[in-house]
Formats: C-alpha cells, structure tokens, sequence
C-alpha cells in the first residue's frame, strides 16, 4: 500500500532522496531519468509519473505535476511527506494574456 493518495509511492520507494525533479509533462518524466545513473520507474497515476535515479550515487526523484497550480501542489506536498526537500522544476511555463 502507498504512504500518499495522488502519488502511489511509499516512502522506501524513494531510498531516502531529498532532491526531486519535476517537470510537468509525463513524457518528460522518463526521458529526464534515462539521463541519471540506474534509472527505475516508481509509478504512474494520471498526471503524476515517477521515476528513481541517482546523481553521484545520491537518490534523485523525477515526478511530473501536469499542469497548473493544483497539481503541482499535490505532487510537491506529498513528495515532502516522503522525505523530499528540495525540488527542481523543469519545463516550460507561461501565462495567458499579455
């Protein structure tokens, strides 16, 4: 069973990473891991799929938040509850209008 509702992830999953990446699209969530050293897929829920990697043999997480606010807040808050305490957002971004 997971330790968080959105995510479907349970805190051993994550080896004890404090560092998370999280782009917004899904896709991107793969190709960003295929680029850590011993990539392993965590989970997929909607919007929210997860990935472990390592940098210089340190756990990095890689969850994206689809899009806007409430999203993000979702993927960002449980990912703390996890052990998570700093992330690193990669994307696009941008607004509408002028």
């Amino acid at each position: 069973m997971s330790d968080v509702f959105h995510l479907n992830l349970t805190k051993a999953q994550l080896k004890g990473a404090t560092l998370a990446i999280v782009p917004g699209d899904p896709a991107r969530s793969e190709r960003i891991a295929k680029q850590l050293d011993n990539p392993e897929f965590l989970a997929s829920t909607r919007e929210f799929t997860s990935w472990l990697g390592y940098i210089n043999g340190q756990p990095v997480v890689v969850c994206s938040t689809g899009i806007g606010g409430p999203s993000t807040s979702i993927c960002v808050e449980e990912l703390a509850q996890l052990g998570v305490r700093t992330f690193l957002r990669i994307g696009t971004t941008g607004a509408i209008g002028e």
